[in-house]
């Protein structure tokens, strides 16, 4: 009897409230992990404006992106053209005829625009506008810098709502650095696939969207969600050097830029379309010959939130990224800074990549102190200046204020990489922000509280 009265509890009371549990926690979840926010309506202006400047096909070349209203004339009519000429010699210059993708979102639709300029020659300075039949912009300008020592900003989620705040924080910075080749972004630069996020962008990126080269790997919030993800044509449109179309299963790119080749990935894909991203990845390593490898991708392979986490992009890429003598990961998504330990051998040389998690906006996140990590950082934002300089690559992050908080060195000489640990000294910056604390859960606030206590008191002897 009471093996029966144990099996209908089972079956007719425990089970049935289970299964409904379930279904609260999936109804209460389901506009988080498949709804999007409806996009306010939007018009585009009649004017050529969010010009922006990336990379192109080669090391020789310069994509420039835009957007313009919609036509009802023919092509012809509607066509839009880059002129471009070199400095020391501005009778040569040439006119292309642009790329157009008519695009309608979810809530308005406009024209994008892309042109190449190419064979450019390094060590030249080049000036360049867009023009209409009814719009011409201002000139501007860019430097093909032919310097093999350089450096470069990494910035992790922006991420701001409309109100900003990289707006004021970006001119500071290249105050700082105003001799930087290019901006590479981490994902994840807008808060949503809108037309009103990516105003708040390119109100950021002002003037230097037209002087440097803006580049960015796709984070999860330029996808639409849905139960299959969506990468948003916008993106591609904006970012033309990934040379995708609606039909394309992967935002992939690599480029070289003097001694180091950059290879970039979209880690946001369900994991069944991961495979031909590895394959990629793996023939373009082999195939590289420089002498810095860096990898940039969304998601961290080796989660700061949860060991579980990210398994999918671990699977895929760890072993492909140590196997082929990867330098550098720099990765977003998880909104706390970890500069994770390098192994190394019994003669103190590196044996796998320097990994990097990094974060420039307002939120963030509870991280989950555990692992191999060597700094860790919280309640700021973060931005790295990474620098090639011969045999060295160099890493230094900075907060909001400019304030050196890690730098680290990797050494390169006759195949063997060295790591110089400058930043074990610097204080570590581990705290609950102000803005956990409004839009969290007491609970949660708690929770990290406690979290951060035990590792301090586990950690004291790093300078906390």
């Amino acid at each position: 009897m009471d093996k029966f009265r144990r099996h209908y509890i089972l079956k007719f009371i425990l089970l049935p409230l289970i299964i409904l549990a379930l279904l609260i926690w999936v109804y209460t979840r389901w506009g988080v992990w498949f709804g999007n926010p409806p996009e306010s309506p939007y018009v585009v202006p009649n004017e050529i404006r969010r010009v922006l400047l990336t990379m192109g096909d080669d090391a020789n070349s310069r994509y420039v992106s835009w957007q313009d209203s919609c036509f009802t004339e023919d092509d012809e009519q509607s066509a839009e053209f880059l002129d471009y000429s070199c400095l020391s010699d501005s009778s040569n210059m040439k006119s292309i005829k642009s790329i157009p993708t008519r695009y309608r979102s979810r809530a308005g639709e406009g024209f994008y625009y892309h042109a190449l300029m190419d064979s450019l020659q390094k060590g030249e300075t080049y000036t360049y506008r867009i023009r209409s039949s009814k719009d011409t912009t201002l000139w501007y300008q860019f430097e093909m810098d032919s310097a093999t020592n350089y450096s470069f900003l990494y910035f992790g989620d922006v991420q701001d709502e409309l109100e900003g705040g990289f707006d004021t924080l970006l001119p500071s910075i290249m105050k700082h650095n105003p001799k930087v080749s290019f901006l590479l972004f981490g994902g994840d630069l807008i808060e949503r696939p809108m037309d009103c996020y990516w105003n708040v962008v390119f109100r950021s990126l002002d003037t230097f969207a037209t002087r440097y080269p803006i580049l960015s790997v796709p984070g999860n919030h330029e996808y639409l969600k849905g139960l299959t993800r969506t990468l948003e044509r916008r993106y591609t449109l904006t970012f033309p050097y990934f040379n995708v179309d609606e039909e394309s299963d992967n935002a992939i790119y690599t480029f070289s830029r003097g001694d180091a080749r950059f290879f970039l990935l979209d880690s946001n894909k369900d994991i069944w379309k991961y495979a031909s991203q590895r394959s990629w990845l793996k023939e373009q390593l082999n195939k590289s010959v420089e002498k810095w490898k860096i990898v940039v991708l969304h998601h961290p392979i080796h989660s700061i939130k949860g060991a579980t986490n990210n398994l999918g992009v671990r699977a895929f890429f760890d072993g492909v990224i140590k196997d082929a003598g990867v330098d550098l990961i720099l990765q977003g998504h998880e909104h706390g800074y970890a500069r994770s330990a390098v192994d190394t051998t019994e003669k103190g040389l590196v044996a796998s990549p320097l990994s990097v998690v990094s974060y420039c906006s307002q939120k963030d996140y509870a991280l989950n102190f555990y692992g191999d990590v060597e700094k860790w950082g919280t309640d700021d934002r973060y931005y790295q200046q990474i620098s090639i300089e011969n045999d060295s690559l160099i890493l230094k992050t900075f907060g909001a204020e400019h304030n050196l908080y890690d730098e680290v060195v990797i050494v390169k000489k006759n195949g063997e990489r060295h790591l110089i640990d400058r930043g074990k000294t610097i204080p570590q910056k581990i705290q609950v922000s102000e803005w956990f604390k409004k839009t969290k859960s007491r609970k949660k606030v708690e929770k990290f509280e406690r979290s951060i206590e035990e590792w301090k008191n586990g950690e004291s002897q790093l300078g906390l």
